[in-house]
């Protein structure tokens, strides 16, 4: 196998900082695995010193076992590059919104050119790229990644240890995160927090690999002091890090002044160890300051200690925490920051706070508690650590992700010989946006993985996805080709899917009842009771068919069809892994609340209703939207029926209606949605609401038709329409309590996971399957 090649700005055995260490970690402990690895850095010594200085001499050596080239870096408008830093830094976290420039262009485009950078380094990438088996890039905000790897982007994994900064709401660093084949994080609440910056198109290509710890290395028992301070005599809560406001280290400190002031009898001390330009001492009683210490005395530390205190929110990953986890402390860490607070959450090996008296309150806790339920935390976080934050398991999860490793083949359609040469697709019609065209299309898209010839044929055929299909003409199915027949409404195709004499399946995704359009599209309504009168004739000649929901095959099976079963639609966050509209982003968080439903405008999905509803929500809350967002026509009655409703609201100023939308609108819409909110009466599965729950935005909605089913035990449902009011007050609930939305998204988390490609593909295996043992 070709080498790895991991590029970084800096790479060192004794560099500090804790992407230099991941760096030096993985690379010399896949060597030691027998992987060949490579390391493309620049001859500038750590981030501390001068970036445009050469300490290292350019080419290449061999560092425990990794072969390293070191390049030279570029020149620098250090001035340029110090203003726009400067800008950033001093940005309030206010105005930082996901996908929106923090900064001008131009201004962002100095700190990726400015940035430290080496153009041999990229020169060495473009010219040498065939010969590596793939890219690892750490971590995200220095020049060599934000440049380096779109040069080799379909090879290139990034672990960006990233933290919520003003840096990773830039542009360029978006970039490098869609761009990427994969995505490396050290921690779950990284990854989270990548989730919320950039979408959830990224989840598909995204692990935890982990970052590992070497607790108890340079641990000495026969040390007993650090500086004057007497380790083993004292009881004291550690905080162990860089020791500065950016850290959180200033609000620890007077929560300990605070607690002292009302427990002045209490022998508990706070230490403070690690580096910094400042001294603490003197500011609370009992505070001690150590500053940086030596590795075999921050072990004392961590081993001696009552418990470690961790208050940073700006953490990809915690160290410390891990190695206090394996000394059996217990941890305290900040809510508000995923990377921690997760594991702590996780581990039960500690606690979590937030203000000033929180941690305060926890000084006096761990105080009063005892040493015995202290160290019952300390083992529920061992045993976390042990699994999380030990390298060799961690390695091996590095292999898996970087396919250093061979993976089997799990299709038993890849592996066996087959019956069937071609199996196609025919539908009434293909549309941009449409859950059912976008199914065909992943039908369509396995099939020919699993090594079939595989078409869409369809009657009408929307010119923006005319490259995914053919408008069908009997010449091009071969009576002997597997048939999968789409039945939605009534069409002239159903008499081409009878008369079809090779092996076949009905794919149901149910029919809208005719009364729903009698009032509005008459002709409609004539299309939809054609659709249920073709659908009896249809059961006659399918032995095998299938319904995207328990809904829709009740149906089947009511009409006839012998045998029957579910096939899930396939919601597949990979489609967007893509930016949404900057500037529809931008507009959308404005600090009002964006009530969403997603959906065609027809008279079943009731957006009448949800109109009225939104009327009474507005009393609560005069600062939100509602957006429907959905395809229609501008002569549809029901349409001008909404518009009518809206006038006569006085909801003009308040109602989007923006129609069928792009692909990136679409991503601004969802990014941005407080809740999404449906009043519709008849689904037969509903794909929005599925695609909400990527987005974690809280679902509410009405109890009809498939609705429960596709929702599960997530998302919050409502049995009547009755007190419009009370409908709206559970709304504003879930937009304002904190505890409830976060409950809500837990469970769509789960939900959602049932609709993926994997679940669907295993069912697509068993179709196909009877299809092909159906006599032709």
């Amino acid at each position: 196998m070709k080498p790895l090649c991991i590029v970084t700005p800096w790479f060192g055995k004794d560099l500090k900082g804790g992407a230099e260490q991941q760096a030096w970690q993985v690379a010399t402990r896949l060597a030691a695995q027998g992987h060949a690895v490579e390391v493309l850095t620049t001859c500038c010594r750590s981030f501390l010193d001068n970036w445009t200085s050469n300490y290292y001499r350019p080419g290449v050596r061999q560092e425990q076992g990794v072969k390293v080239r070191r390049f030279r870096v570029n020149r620098r408008n250090e001035e340029a590059f110090a203003r726009v830093n400067s800008l950033m830094l001093n940005l309030p976290s206010s105005v930082l919104k996901p996908q929106v420039n923090p900064v001008n262009p131009e201004d962002s485009l100095i700190f990726a050119s400015e940035n430290i950078n080496s153009a041999k380094l990229l020169n060495f990438l473009k010219r040498n790229k065939d010969q590596y088996h793939a890219f690892l890039f750490l971590p995200y905000l220095y020049g060599p990644v934000l440049n380096g790897l779109p040069i080799v982007a379909d090879r290139a994994f990034l672990q960006p240890c990233l933290h919520d900064e003003v840096y990773a709401y830039l542009p360029e660093v978006t970039n490098i995160f869609h761009l990427a084949r994969g995505l490396l994080f050290i921690s779950e609440g990284e990854a989270q927090l990548a989730t919320q910056l950039y979408g959830p198109g990224i989840t598909h290509k995204s692990s935890v690999a982990g970052a590992g710890i070497e607790a108890g290395s340079s641990f000495d028992e026969s040390l007993t002091h650090v500086g004057g301070f007497s380790v083993k005599q004292e009881r004291f809560v550690l905080c162990l890090g860089r020791r500065d406001s950016g850290k959180n280290t200033d609000l620890l400190v007077k929560a300990f002044a605070h607690f002292k002031q009302e427990n002045p009898a209490s022998d508990l001390k706070l230490v403070l160890a690690g580096p910094g330009n400042r001294s603490y001492s003197g500011l609370a009683l009992d505070l001690i300051d150590l500053g940086l210490v030596e590795e075999k005395e921050k072990e004392l530390l961590l081993a001696n200690c009552l418990a470690l205190f961790q208050p940073s929110q700006n953490e990809s990953y915690s160290r410390v925490i891990m190695e206090a986890w394996f000394y059996k402390r217990p941890v305290a860490a900040h809510r508000n920051c995923l990377a921690t607070a997760i594991a702590v959450e996780k581990a039960q090996g500690g606690w979590l706070a937030e203000t000033e008296l929180e941690w305060s309150e926890l000084f006096d806790k761990v105080d009063q508690i005892g040493e015995e339920q202290l160290t019952k935390y300390g083992i529920k976080g061992q045993a976390y650590a042990e699994e999380n934050a030990a390298w060799d398991k961690i390695i091996q999860r590095y292999e898996i992700a970087l396919n250093l490793t061979e993976r089997a083949v799990t299709s038993p359609l890849q592996l066996k010989p087959k019956k069937l040469k071609e199996i196609h697709q025919l539908l009434p019609n293909l549309a941009y946006g449409d859950a059912i065209s976008n199914h065909a299309i992943e039908i369509r898209n396995y099939l020919r993985q699993c090594g079939y010839r595989s078409e869409i044929f369809v009657r009408y055929l929307d010119q923006k996805v005319a490259h995914e299909a053919t408008v069908f003409s009997p010449k091009y199915l071969d009576n002997q080709a597997g048939l999968i027949y789409h039945h939605s409404i009534g069409s002239e195709l159903t008499e081409y899917a009878i008369a079809h004499s090779g092996p076949k399946c009905l794919v149901y995704h149910n029919i809208t009842p005719a009364e729903f359009f009698l009032p509005y599209r008459p002709d409609v309504a004539k299309l939809l009771e054609d659709g249920r009168t073709e659908l009896r004739q249809l059961a006659q000649h399918f032995p095998v068919s299938v319904g995207d929901s328990t809904f829709n095959v009740e149906e089947l099976l009511e009409v006839g069809f012998a045998e029957s079963e579910v096939l899930p639609i396939i919601v597949n966050p990979k489609k967007w892994d893509t930016p949404p509209d900057a500037a529809l982003m931008r507009q959308l968080q404005d600090g009002k609340t964006n009530l969403l439903f997603v959906g065609r405008i027809a008279p079943n999905k009731r957006q009448n209703d949800l109109i009225e509803a939104f009327a009474h929500y507005l009393t609560f809350d005069q600062e939100a939207r509602l957006i429907l967002l959905g395809g229609y026509g501008l002569t549809d009655p029901y349409y001008f029926h909404l518009i009518n409703l809206i006038d006569k609201l006085n909801l003009a100023n308040h109602v989007l209606l923006p129609g069928l939308v792009t692909e990136a609108q679409l991503l601004a819409y969802y990014r941005t949605a407080h809740v999404f909110w449906s009043m519709s009466e008849h689904e037969g599965f509903c794909v929005p609401l599925v695609e909400a729950m990527w987005f974690d935005t809280p679902i509410l909605a009405y109890k009809s038709s498939a609705v429960p089913e596709t929702l599960g035990s997530a998302g919050l449902i409502f049995n009547s329409k009755n007190d419009l009011v009370q409908v709206a007050a559970l709304a504003k609930l879930l937009v304002k309590d904190k505890e409830l939305k976060s409950n809500v998204i837990k469970a769509q988390r789960q939900r959602r996971n049932d609709f993926l490609t994997e679940l669907g593909h295993g069912k697509l295996d068993n179709l196909i399957l009877k299809m092909e043992n159906v006599s032709v």
